[in-house]
């Protein structure tokens, strides 16, 4: 019999709240991950991982980390032979909805603890760079958590430089000191979140040109490289070879994270293949789904003295999942989306299952199941659900052809029970 594991490893066999920092418990993406360590070893190519929510990318570009300081575990998993190992410095960055532009996000590279404070004020050049800007990112004024303070006493309101000119020399100055042979990377996530992102290619190009030792990776949702950079005439060339656009995950890919799962508690709990089935098929590609719903049926079995996994185990797993919010903001936009009424839900629903992938959804098929479990007018709530009152999760792309913005919510609709008790 399995040895039986710690409370603590069944609550960390999946993921579904962190990135997948492991090499070993990193599923799949055999492609990405070859075509990230090409994009990490060409000179002067930036890195952009885009696709959809709940895809994997933060997973990614957390292994592409690893790669750049020279673990070459997963390139040996995925089959990549390589001769050598990187040596880059890391930063990581995840952006909020609080940085308007990219001069704000330069700013919190600048003056955060995680990012170039420490090794600014270590190395005199770049100590010098930040302090001839104002009001000052000197070390000094830093406040323990990385953000810039407010200074009291009078200073001038113009910078003696710029922010992007401070962060060219700040960088330059720590890529002088080599100090790590293939210079900076600098990964930022959620770089969607950015508001404004006019200029970014721009200061990049000319970045590229002035310290060829310094990369970025950026990760963000996006459907392609324009889209996330709203700008259209760099951002092609600044990331030729470097775009990673993350599809959905195959079956396979799905499965290995469910296995890797049972092997990190001793296979003491294991999903039988029709549970596994399940899972995959409601997960639809997102690993995020896979990693939500098998960490909420491992608690549950665990429960049970290590009982293994069926269909029916799932579905209990996925009726806890709903009626805790365990993830409140897809449970919140759902809720939203479907208020009050049974007749939006079934329609919702409806449109969900007609949807595959990134597919789009033809109306014909979409009301005919709905009209199959008894709405009467199933046009009137897409009406609805094209609309920010019900939180506009459909867009029109042309007559009678429809798409869900986020595809994460289109797997969360068709997993999610009934709202609304089953009526004879």
């Amino acid at each position: 019999m399995a040895r039986k594991p710690t409370i603590t490893q069944v609550e960390n066999a999946f993921f579904p709240a962190k990135e997948i920092t492991d090499a070993d418990r990193f599923a799949g993406r055999t492609k990405p991950v070859e075509d990230c360590y090409y994009a990490l070893i060409s000179e002067g190519t930036n890195i952009a991982i885009i696709g959809n929510r709940g895809i994997g990318k933060s997973s990614l570009s957390r292994q592409v980390i690893n790669i750049s300081t020279g673990n070459n575990e997963l390139l040996a998993k995925v089959g990549l032979d390589v001769d050598e190992k990187l040596d880059f410095l890391p930063i990581y960055f995840a952006c909020g909805k609080s940085i308007s532009t990219h001069q704000e996000l330069l700013e919190k590279l600048l003056t955060n603890k995680d990012c170039l404070s420490d090794w600014s004020y270590d190395i005199p050049k770049a100590r010098k760079s930040l302090e001839k800007y104002q009001p000052k990112f000197s070390i000094g004024i830093t406040s323990l958590g990385g953000e810039k303070a407010t200074e009291t006493a009078a200073e001038t309101s113009q910078p003696d430089h710029d922010v992007e000119t401070v962060f060219t020399n700040v960088v330059s100055a720590i890529v002088e000191q080599k100090m790590a042979k293939n210079g900076l990377l600098f990964v930022i996530d959620e770089f969607d979140q950015i508001q404004d992102k006019t200029g970014f290619a721009s200061f990049l190009k000319a970045l590229a040109t002035n310290v060829p030792g310094v990369k970025f990776c950026i990760v963000g949702v996006a459907h392609d490289i324009q889209e996330l950079m709203k700008e259209h005439a760099s951002s092609d060339r600044l990331f030729a070879g470097g775009i990673i656009h993350l599809p959905a995950m195959d079956n396979d890919e799905l499965k290995e994270i469910i296995r890797g799962a049972e092997a990190s508690i001793n296979d003491f709990i294991r999903f039988d293949d029709n549970a596994t089935d399940k899972v995959i098929g409601l997960a639809q590609g997102h690993p995020y789904m896979v990693h939500l719903i098998g960490k909420y049926a491992l608690r549950m079995a665990y429960k049970k003295e290590g009982t293994d996994l069926s269909v029916t185990d799932i579905d209990h797993t996925l009726a806890g999942i709903a009626a805790s919010g365990t993830d409140p903001v897809l449970e919140g936009r759902y809720k939203k989306a479907v208020a009050s009424s049974n007749q939006r839900e079934i329609v919702l629903k409806a449109l969900a299952e007609v949807q595959a992938g990134e597919l789009e959804i033809h109306t014909a098929d979409a009301y005919k199941k709905a009209i199959d479990n008894g709405v009467d007018n199933p046009s009137q709530f897409v009406g609805h659900l094209v609309t920010d009152d019900y939180g506009a999760e459909i867009v029109k792309i042309r007559e009678r052809y429809y798409r869900f913005k986020d595809s994460l919510f289109v797997a969360y609709s068709n997993a999610r029970p009934s709202i609304f008790a089953e009526t004879s």
